[in-house]
């Protein structure tokens, strides 16, 4: 005969003792005289199991619906100020009095918020709630459950992460406070520990509204949800002025934790003053838009702090953000309660365990379940196809009847080259069939040219470094060099690389020995290579120092063009020589300019040296005004010499529809054409205002000969309206 586990509610054999799944004891007791005995049934459908979690605020288990035949997992109202269960009993005891009155104050809470819940079956990174009932004198919520583990968990075992591993999971995490923060509802109590991380690969924020759920304002231990580190400011007071700033602090908190491995300090603390240091000071590889980002939503004081979660979205994926910086008023320090302080880790202590739900996950049984939307006939629903590959978001598009036309490109940190950056209209929304749907394409992380320090002095080297956005390291060692100047560098000077990268200086102690009374006689050093000079003049104890690097069509890269003491001075021992030293004939990096805005490209590329000559073709998939491509191969390390010409073609827009035939003909297109732009009419090939440009390297592709098809029909409303996943 089969049994259900009451651990995992697997079924076994009534003969063994143990559960082969996972290893629950038949007969085990509850960990605590108040929770409710394993194999209790509640609302006569559902079969309570053991405890996942518990706290200050209520207790979850493990459930069986045995209506539905699936795993859930139940929460329990259970504030333990205002009430308690007495052993082997089912019903609650409710202490008397005012706090009578505040625990039926937020069981109503409980109860109206978890209906709320049910509305939010379009976004996929809440949990999603099934019930809600009443029974033993409290109220109960029915919710997924969830097989994976806490965010915490994953820091705790693996430590840090990067902030290309960290992002989708903050972007996951402000989606869901985005749909909840529409609604009225706010979170309080965003951590590591209440972002579920499931095993097939998704992201569940849990524990909506625990505080509402257990408080009213007349309960001063439970009113003010604190978590240490990321409850903002005015979470410390009862009547503070929270908002959707709120959960923006505590996500940007837990971002910061994620990439830094620290928590950040007490807000209390960063009141008083402020020493949290940005990421990149604590080692962090990281762009200064996403920096200032983060830091952004961080600030102490709400005026200065980002205000909603779409507003900290959009700053983590732009392009350009600047710090806002906002004085503390170190006067507000003392106007906090002294109970607030005191309950600071009480009062988190409860709130840590009570929405985690650690288990498995079940997909909805059909797709009614899914909460698929129906859209009125000749619009669509704009599918999210941010972080899509190129071609691969072309099809996406047209499957949904819309076109894709790219209209600029900009650099990010986080999203690959190549990939969709942005998107307008933005996912979900409901528009015409055959609208554009506009994207940016990322140009990847910003790649910068590394100089050529080798002889410089420290404080040179490391200014160039930071100048060209890189990272220096310094390592001293005794070398027959200059002291205090650079020896090698990890990375070669002149070439490329993305910024935020590490450099690796060595930097000269010098040699023992010398004797400032001994002269030297100076040779002449004009041809000669830095490095091998250096090291034939430190036999001599004379030290080359390099001040500076310059361009030269007569010396060669590495060569010395000039020197501060002329051949045949004499000097002292110990002394140092200036000289610059040539990088060679000057050939200059070709920027990037393919799917930027013509104004914009034809600026870069005669900011680079270079002189821009536009043509123009049609391009289906590039929105008018934007380039389609070079004329020749171009890649990030094409050099080419100062005043080239640069030959770009820019978009016309899609081709005009040749003739329909009749029967409509759409042909067997389908919409998803080749991406290779088509050529413009012979008249339309360059610009009025400029003479003939020479012709293309490569025969443009020719025109379509049919007329595009038009897009298929959606298949039903995107990705992203999936299954309703909320927990409060």
């Amino acid at each position: 005969m089969l049994i259900r586990c009451l651990g995992c509610m697997q079924r076994y054999e009534d003969n063994q003792n143990k559960c082969p799944h996972c290893g629950y004891v038949r007969g085990t007791a509850p960990e605590e005289a108040y929770h409710i005995r394993p194999g209790t049934i509640l609302s006569k459908r559902y079969l309570i199991g053991r405890v996942l979690g518990f706290g200050g605020f209520g207790v979850t288990y493990i459930g069986y619906d045995m209506t539905l035949d699936k795993v859930v997992a139940v929460k329990e109202y259970l504030p333990g100020e205002f009430a308690t269960r007495m052993p082997h009993q089912t019903r609650l005891t409710v202490y008397p009095g005012e706090k009578q009155e505040q625990f039926s104050a937020g069981k109503e809470k409980f109860i109206d918020e978890s209906r709320k819940m049910v509305r939010f079956q379009h976004v996929p990174e809440v949990v999603h709630v099934f019930d809600c009932f009443e029974e033993n004198g409290t109220a109960y919520i029915v919710m997924e459950y969830l097989e994976g583990e806490s965010l915490k968990q994953k820091l705790e075992r693996d430590g840090r992460m990067t902030v290309e591993e960290a992002l989708p999971i903050i972007l996951d995490v402000l989606h869901a406070l985005e749909a909840v923060h529409a609604e009225g509802i706010l979170h309080r109590d965003v951590a590591p520990d209440n972002i579920c991380l499931t095993k097939d690969g998704r992201v569940k924020l849990l524990d909506f509204g625990a505080a509402r759920f257990a408080t009213t304002t007349h309960s001063r231990s439970l009113t003010v949800l604190i978590k240490p580190g990321y409850a903002p400011e005015e979470q410390y007071r009862s009547r503070g002025d929270q908002g959707t700033w709120t959960d923006v602090y505590a996500t940007a908190a837990t971002f910061y934790r994620m990439i830094t491995g620290i928590t950040p300090d007490d807000a209390l603390e960063r009141a008083a003053r402020d020493m949290l240091r940005p990421p990149s000071k604590c080692g962090v590889k990281i762009g200064p838009n996403t920096e200032n980002a983060i830091m952004n939503a961080l600030n102490v004081k709400v005026q200065g702090r980002t205000q909603t979660a779409k507003d900290f979205e959009n700053d983590l994926m732009a392009n350009v953000v600047k710090r806002v910086n906002v004085r503390a008023d170190t006067a507000d320090t003392g106007k906090w309660p002294l109970w607030s302080k005191i309950l600071l880790g009480t009062a988190a202590a409860g709130a840590l365990v009570f929405g985690v739900l650690s288990a498995t996950v079940l997909r909805p049984d059909s797709e009614d379940d899914m909460g698929a939307v129906a859209v009125e006939e000749g619009y669509t629903r704009v599918p999210n196809v941010v972080n899509q590959e190129r071609e691969e978001a072309i099809h996406i598009a047209e499957d949904a009847g819309l076109l894709l036309q790219i209209y600029d490109k900009q650099y990010s940190n986080e999203i690959q080259r190549d990939r969709i950056l942005k998107q307008e209209p933005g996912d979900a929304e409901t528009v015409e069939k055959d609208s554009a749907l506009r994207v940016v394409i990322s140009a990847g992380i910003e790649r910068t040219i590394v100089p050529s320090v080798i002889g410089m002095t420290r404080e040179a080297a490391e200014k160039l470094m930071k100048d060209a956005d890189l990272i220096p390291e310094m390592k001293e060692v005794e070398y027959a060099a200059a002291p205090g100047t650079v020896i090698s560098q990890s990375l070669d000077g002149d070439s490329s690389t993305d910024t935020g990268t590490e450099v690796l200086l060595e930097i000269s102690t010098g040699l023992p020995g010398g004797d400032a009374a001994v002269m030297e006689t100076v040779q002449d050093l004009t041809g000669q290579a830095f490095e091998e000079a250096s090291r034939e003049q430190a036999k001599h104890y004379l030290y080359l120092v390099n001040t500076g690097t310059e361009y030269s069509d007569e010396f060669a890269a590495g060569q010395i063009i000039r020197q501060d003491a002329a051949a045949g001075s004499q000097l002292p021992q110990n002394s140092a020589i200036q000289v610059v030293v040539s990088l060679g004939r000057e050939l200059l990096p070709v920027p990037d300019v393919v799917n930027k805005r013509r104004a914009e490209a034809e600026e870069m590329l005669k900011n680079a040296g270079f002189v821009p000559v536009v043509r123009e073709e049609y391009a289906r998939n590039v929105e008018k005004g934007s380039v389609t491509r070079f004329a020749e191969e171009i890649t990030e390390d094409t050099r080419k010499e100062k005043g080239s010409e640069i030959v770009i073609f820019v978009s016309m827009g899609q081709e005009p529809k040749q003739p329909v035939q009749s029967g409509g003909g759409s042909g067997s297109g389908g919409g998803r054409q080749s991406e290779q732009p088509a050529a413009a009419p012979a008249q339309t090939a360059a610009p009025p205002t400029q003479a003939p440009a020479p012709p293309p390297t490569e025969a443009p592709a020719p025109p379509p000969t049919q007329a595009p098809a038009p897009a298929p029909a959606p298949a039903g409303g995107g990705d992203d309206l999936t299954s309703l996943i909320l927990q409060q």
